[in-house]
């Protein structure tokens, strides 16, 4: 048996018995970890076990089981709304479905944290989708997916700002004849230069084709937000 304390955002619960949830935890010494919180349907725990509650945890673990044995509010909970609060979401349930558990990463850790308060200073949409494409990135690259944007996969020629490409999942970027994804916007994207239109419409695409490939098949649900609420064209 071992104790450990550790800072904590909450990703994901799920009630488990008639007083208990299983809470899935980011923390920024073990990475994810999944634990049991005896009393968690309680009024108390249940103000405190928030998405976006800033938390510090001491678990304890017990073959292989880990536990949660206190529980302590570090700041008041980030205040996110409307379409901020489905990019939280999303950004939850991307971490939730793509990490693995126990691997520590505290640059992720701490992307997610400045993320989160990205999103609560963001005015406007262009703002929010260059945050999570950003971050997008992030994840992709500490699940062991990098998006090679700046070469062409079958030649190794370096991309083309005039020509037209298209992205191929775990792949890269290969030239097509039309209907494709103008060179510059692709080296723009790769370059972290996402202030046009365009470039942010190409970067979603990308990442939206990259991300469902890491993931094998999970659905991330918070993308249904983004249709059925009032900024339907996000995701």
């Amino acid at each position: 048996m071992s104790e450990y304390s550790t800072n904590a955002w909450v990703l994901h619960k799920k009630w488990s018995g008639d007083t208990s949830a299983q809470v899935t935890f980011l923390t920024r010494d073990k990475g994810v970890v999944r634990a049991l919180c005896k009393g968690g349907r309680t009024q108390k725990k249940q103000a405190l076990l928030q998405a976006f509650t800033p938390l510090w945890i001491m678990l304890n673990e017990r073959s292989e089981w880990y536990y949660v044995q206190q529980i302590e509010l570090l700041s008041p909970s980030l205040l996110l709304e409307e379409q901020y609060l489905f990019a939280g979401l999303y950004v939850n349930e991307l971490l939730y479905h793509g990490l693995e558990c126990l691997d520590a990463q505290p640059a992720l850790y701490d992307a997610y944290e400045t993320t989160l308060l990205a999103l609560c200073e963001a005015e406007d949409k262009a703002q929010l989708e260059m945050i999570l494409r950003r971050f997008e990135r992030i994840v992709l690259l500490s699940m062991g997916y990098g998006v090679l944007l700046t070469h062409e996969v079958n030649t190794g020629l370096p991309v083309d700002p005039v020509l037209q490409y298209a992205y191929i999942a775990g792949e890269g970027v290969v030239q097509v004849n039309e209907r494709g994804i103008l060179g510059r916007h692709v080296l723009a994207f790769a370059g972290d230069n996402l202030i046009e239109p365009d470039v942010l419409k190409a970067a979603k695409h990308i990442m939206r084709l990259a991300i469902d490939h890491a993931l094998n098949g999970k659905e991330i649900k918070a993308r249904r937000l983004f249709y059925t609420g009032p900024v339907a064209s996000l995701k």
